[in-house]
């Protein structure tokens, strides 16, 4: 299904493409991200470049056939002492044009891959929009497993949408029930 996507860790050569994106994003779905277009259509390259920079975090993406970007997942480490075990998963992102074809399957895989190559780090945290059904579905797959709602989490233009906090071991070895 996903036959010809690649999937690559980004680099800041990749700033423009990854702000492209991920504006169309913000543009598409704005209901399934906390930021909003105009937020951050107004922030420089040079933003943009620097959170492709972090050391702090793996910004993944999925490439078409023609090298195109298509898909992107960000993970970003936890700061605190007591919490450097975990990281969040956020930008997760693919293009409608692409979606239900196995590309977000394959951009969670590499981001499981991506973590377990961090020695420290053993769950993955995300929030998803509560009536992003697909996404929840795919987070539900790979194992993530639900441990809170919170209700009026964001404060859209015409209503509050709730937040679902999930999270899962990174472990190769995790079973995943269902």
């Amino acid at each position: 299904m996903s036959a010809g996507i690649s999937i690559k860790r980004l680099a800041a050569v990749d700033a423009g493409v990854y702000r492209a994106l991920m504006l169309r994003a913000y543009s598409e779905h704005d209901t399934a991200f906390t930021s909003t277009f105009e937020e951050r259509a107004n922030k420089p390259i040079e933003w943009w470049t620097k959170r492709l920079q972090d050391p702090t975090t793996v910004t993944i993406g999925a490439f078409d056939l023609g090298d195109a970007l298509i898909g992107t997942a960000r993970l970003e480490a936890y700061q605190r002492l007591r919490e450097r075990h975990k990281v969040q998963l956020t930008a997760m992102y693919v293009m409608k044009d692409y979606a239900g074809r196995g590309v977000g399957r394959r951009l969670l895989d590499e981001a499981l891959a991506e973590s377990r190559k961090l020695s420290s780090i053993e769950l993955i945290n995300l929030t998803v929009t509560a009536d992003n059904l697909a996404a929840v579905r795919l987070y539900s797959k790979l194992g993530f497993l639900t441990f809170g709602r919170e209700t009026r989490a964001v404060k859209a233009t015409s209503a509050y949408l709730d937040k679902l906090h999930m999270w899962r071991p990174v472990s190769a070895d995790y079973l995943v029930q269902g």
